[in-house]
């Protein structure tokens, strides 16, 4: 076993995004091996997974916690790596997770090779997070530059969903693979909804659905080969393009923000469909009513695929900083979860 996970304690920021929080961990795994980011992933999940259920699961975390593990970068001209992790698993990317982990770069007060840029080495690629400061030099809003993004499915595919039946859906990689769905919501929505148990509920059934009835790769990124996340959605205004939605992932959590991700699958979609343009204004709202604002750019083919590059800008707070302590004698020292 590694000596890594044997520790008394380790350091995070915590934060939020939207209503999304993200516990950021920036002391025990910077030395983390790996020539990649996927190896260094790949080794956090076998040799120190205990590191995540001991920040993300309870008594010190929740179901619906996420967070970020910050690492030495694996190129030279990017300023850190990370790892994006939850109560359940790991994610290639997360928008809300490096919104909120750039902010607390700049608290932290990491050396950058630019003074508003943080370079980031993920799973999915290269991310960039230009940061928006006030006349205090505090950092209000991230605008964060995801990976060209792409419909895997130019034309929908239709899902056999337990309880629903034929369901049309598109899947879009945007540093994960996504399943997205059109379906009205009830209303009102909002986070005393009684409402949230059946989307996480549906988003499982989608996902599970376009898992069994397609099998996907990443053209240039074979390792990334699976559909994670759900997202459904619904327009409700053309001029700016707005458009409400939540994303279920894991084993059910649910994201309070928009999904910066999703939402970047969302406005790739939306360029396909030819209801946005290049650089056009964009609106995501949550579930609980939070909001993300986005906008593409121009990009290269990835492979056959067309492709754009999603922008989303939104505010990061901090809400803590924190030393998580690891009693030998806690029965519950390395986390645990109730559905």
């Amino acid at each position: 076993m590694t000596p890594l996970a044997n520790f008394e304690s380790v350091h995070t920021l915590d934060l939020h995004a939207a209503g999304e929080p993200c516990r950021v961990l920036y002391s025990a795994c910077q030395e983390l091996p790996g020539r990649t980011m996927r190896e260094r992933l790949d080794y956090m999940r076998e040799h120190l997974d205990v590191i995540r259920s001991f920040l993300m699961r309870e008594p010190r975390g929740h179901k619906a916690m996420f967070g970020s593990i910050l690492c030495h970068p694996v190129t030279p001209d990017a300023d850190a790596g990370i790892l994006y992790t939850d109560s359940d698993a790991y994610l290639d990317m997360c928008i809300h997770g490096t919104i909120c982990t750039a902010r607390a770069v700049a608290e932290l007060g990491l050396p950058l090779h630019s003074p508003d840029c943080v370079a980031l080495d993920a799973v999915c690629g290269r991310i960039l997070a230009r940061l928006h400061r006030n006349e205090r030099g505090r950092v209000e809003e991230v605008t964060v530059q995801n990976v060209p993004s792409f419909v895997y499915t130019p034309e929908p595919i239709t899902l056999q969903v337990q309880g629903l039946g034929p369901v049309q859906a598109y899947v879009v990689f945007a540093g994960n693979f996504f399943v997205l769905v059109d379906y009205p919501f009830a209303e009102p929505l909002g986070p005393e909804s009684h409402d949230k148990a059946f989307y996480v509920d549906l988003g499982m059934r989608i996902k599970r659905a376009a898992n069994e009835a397609l099998s996907v790769q990443h053209p240039t990124n074979p390792s990334t080969r699976e559909i994670a996340l759900a997202v459904i959605y619904q327009r409700k205004g053309s001029s700016p393009l707005h458009v409400r939605n939540t994303v279920i992932f894991g084993s059910g959590q649910m994201d309070r923000s928009p999904c910066g991700s999703g939402t970047s699958a969302l406005m790739t979609l939306m360029h396909h469909l030819g209801e946005l343009e290049l650089g056009a204004p964009y609106i995501s709202e949550s579930f609980i009513g939070s909001i993300f604002h986005g906008e593409l750019k121009a990009s290269e083919p990835v492979a056959q695929y067309p492709a754009v590059i999603p922008l989303v800008t939104g505010r990061p707070y901090l809400t803590a900083r924190c030393e998580f302590i690891r009693e030998a004698n806690d029965p519950f020292r390395d986390g645990f979860v109730i559905d």
